[in-house]
Parts: C-alpha cells; sequence; structure tokens
C-alpha cells in the first residue's frame, strides 16, 4: 500500500514538472514568436487546455478483460494560426500547427498504468468567417508508458510492450468563438498507440475519447478570404510514386538473439479527382520484408519475404497535404503472417516543391496494428 502511494506521489510530481518546463519553454517560445514582429504580421497563437472522457476498443478477444475501464485524460497544447499566402497555399484554407501534452489514465494501473504524450499536430479549418468553425487535426509523436507487457509480472497487457512507443492521432472539433480571445471547443478523437512492431507482443491500443477544452487567443486576427490555389478537379488524374523501409525485430527465443531486419518496398498509383479535395485511389505495392526471411529460417521453412498487393481507397488532397485509407489485397503473400487476405493502409505525406512529397503510412489488420514505415517519393 505504501509502495503505491509513493507511485502515485512520484506520478503527480513528474506532471507537475513536466507542465511548469512547458509553460516555461512556451513562455520563451511566445516572447521570441512576438517580440520582434510588427503587428501587421503576427501570427494568432492558441494555448489550451482540454479534458478527456473515453474508453478503450478491446479489437482482439484476450484483450476484453482488461479494456473494461473508462479512462480519462487531460491535455494542454499550444499552436500557431498561419495568416500567410504561404501558410494558407498548405491547405487552401487556415490553419494550425502546434504541439499538444496528454496524460491518460486507463484506470487500469497495475496492467495498463498511465501515458505521457508528446504529438506534433496540423489542423485545417473547413471554414472562418462565422463564430462556429469546424476543424479536423492530425498528429504523430511519442508516448512513455509506465506499464508494459512482461512476461513474469505483467502478462495480460497485449497492447503495447515498449515503454516509448508512437502515437497518431484524428480529432473532429467543433469551435466556438466566444470573443475575440476565447474560444470553446468540444472534440471527438480517435488515438492509436504502437511500437510499430519493434516489439511484440504489439496489439496496438486505440482509444476514442470525447474533449472539451478552452483555448486564449494571443495577437487575434479577422480572417479574410485567399486566392485558392487549384485542386484535385482541376486535373485529370494525379499520380504518384513512393520508396518506404522500417526497421523490424524478431524476438530473441531459446536459439536466437534478437534481431532488426529490414523491411524495403515500392508503390505506385494514381487518385481521380471528386472534387477539389478529394478523389478515388488505386495503386499497387511490393516489398522485401527481412523479418520473414529471419522467421523462415528459424521454422526451417523456405518461405519467400516478398509481398505483392494492389490498393484501392480514398485520398484527401489539401493543398501539400495528402492523407490516405487504402484496402489492400495481397496478391501474393507466401509467408502466413496474418490470415487475413487484406489489409489496410493509412498514409499522410507533405509535398515539398512542386513534386517531392515525404510522410509515413500505418498498415493494420482489422484494429491491429502491424507496422509503420517512411515513405518518400513523387507526385505529379
Amino acid at each position: 500500500m505504501k509502495s503505491i502511494k509513493i507511485h502515485a506521489m512520484i506520478r503527480k510530481t513528474l506532471v507537475v514538472l513536466i507542465l511548469l518546463s512547458l509553460g516555461h519553454a512556451l513562455s520563451h517560445f511566445l516572447k521570441a514568436k512576438t517580440r520582434f514582429e510588427p503587428d501587421s504580421i503576427k501570427s494568432p497563437i492558441y494555448i489550451g487546455a482540454k479534458l478527456h472522457y473515453g474508453f478503450i476498443i478491446p479489437h482482439a478477444e484476450d484483450l476484453k478483460p482488461v479494456s473494461e475501464s473508462n479512462i480519462w485524460g487531460f491535455q494542454v497544447d499550444i499552436s500557431k494560426l498561419g495568416i500567410s499566402p504561404k501558410a494558407w497555399s498548405n491547405c487552401n484554407c487556415y490553419s494550425r500547427l502546434g504541439f499538444s501534452f496528454d496524460f491518460f489514465d486507463y484506470r487500469n494501473p497495475e496492467i495498463l498504468g498511465h501515458s505521457y504524450n508528446l504529438a506534433f499536430f496540423f489542423e485545417p479549418y473547413f471554414n472562418f468567417k462565422s463564430r462556429s468553425r469546424f476543424s479536423l487535426r492530425a498528429g504523430m509523436g511519442l508516448t512513455y508508458l509506465d506499464r508494459v507487457y512482461d512476461e513474469a509480472s505483467n502478462p495480460s497487457n497485449l497492447f503495447y510492450s515498449s515503454k516509448i512507443s508512437g502515437l497518431l492521432l484524428l480529432n473532429l472539433s467543433y469551435n466556438f468563438i466566444i470573443n475575440d480571445y476565447y474560444q470553446l471547443n468540444f472534440a471527438l478523437n480517435y488515438n492509436h498507440i504502437s511500437n510499430a512492431g519493434a516489439k511484440m507482443p504489439n496489439k496496438g491500443m486505440n482509444f476514442p475519447t470525447a474533449s472539451l477544452g478552452l483555448d486564449y487567443i494571443l495577437n487575434p486576427r479577422k480572417l479574410q478570404p485567399q486566392e485558392k490555389n487549384l485542386g484535385l478537379r482541376d486535373k485529370k488524374f494525379l499520380k504518384y510514386s513512393r520508396m518506404f523501409w522500417s526497421i523490424r525485430s524478431v524476438e530473441a527465443d531459446s536459439l536466437n538473439k534478437r534481431k532488426n531486419n529490414l523491411m524495403i518496398g515500392v508503390e505506385a498509383g494514381i487518385i481521380k479527382g471528386l472534387s477539389n479535395i478529394n478523389g478515388l485511389l488505386g495503386g499497387m505495392e511490393f516489398s522485401y520484408d527481412g523479418s520473414f526471411q529471419d522467421l523462415s529460417n528459424r521454422m526451417e521453412q523456405d518461405y519467400s519475404p516478398f509481398i505483392f498487393s494492389l490498393h484501392f481507397g480514398h485520398a484527401f488532397v489539401i493543398g501539400k497535404i495528402t492523407f490516405t485509407q487504402q484496402m489492400a489485397w495481397y496478391v501474393y503473400r507466401p509467408f502466413p503472417s496474418a490470415s487475413e487476405s487484406f489489409f489496410q493502409r493509412y498514409g499522410i505525406y507533405y509535398r515539398i516543391g512542386n513534386m517531392v512529397s515525404v510522410g509515413f503510412s500505418l498498415k493494420a489488420h482489422g484494429h491491429v496494428a502491424e507496422h509503420m514505415d517512411m515513405r518518400i517519393g513523387v507526385e505529379f
């Protein structure tokens, strides 16, 4: 009992220290951003706080016993609203770039513990002329998890096994402008935690939440319409080609040490515009997975480590940002890595210049994440 109280005190102290450090860093950030800028070019700065309440999705039968509690959390963030023509061109809209710090209590301290998340986000507004504004936030970052899988002491936590893991988030927000300096927001949030297959078990945690928050706005500005760049509707097809790679680990066993293996591949496809910002996608993907080769050798089998798949899906193309959601069919996959014939892939990319794009994608079978990879290529 005494040990539990000490650990709880340490966690609370850690949260307070992080918030104080974040507040100190933010004050310097704000001074640096505003001290030397004339009023005519100062960008609005948003400082926000939110409370979250939600649940964990038990996407496998063996996860249901540890997914029965409702979770809560709080969030603080800072962001900058781009008002320049260059910032507008990123998405043909007004958008915010910023950082958020979240703390989540999964209400199961012995098995799931807590998470401390730091994420970078991009949040475009769908409208800006009224006091009611809708926005979509997409972000990625890192999370520190204080209770992870351990074969001896915590075998029930099959969600995550790495104390440092990846975080992906997607939020739909309703923002109400109270006055020039305050904005109330309500959001539906979808969060995903995974170590991208670096360590097993890694079934990944998906937890939707609802949040209520308040933003304080420094340097408020009245937003004016700007000229829109050409969108998808002005092109017959948007073609793309990318190379991707990641490191996939195979855990140690009684005969072999833990080994990191290269996964590398290429993809190509086309996007047919349906409107200025969204279209249908069709493509293919070919890859080599060194972890399959490693596992085949351990099993004394001769499975090929190559994969070929066909893709169909949807894409949002908002200025320089491309967000894809794909359903893919395994045409060739000799290694029995999963029972499904299909998988999903979610990608987000940023275009540099006229053609080059960089980003990352997440591969999943249903709600179970398999791995994440980095991608670089061209869009034309």
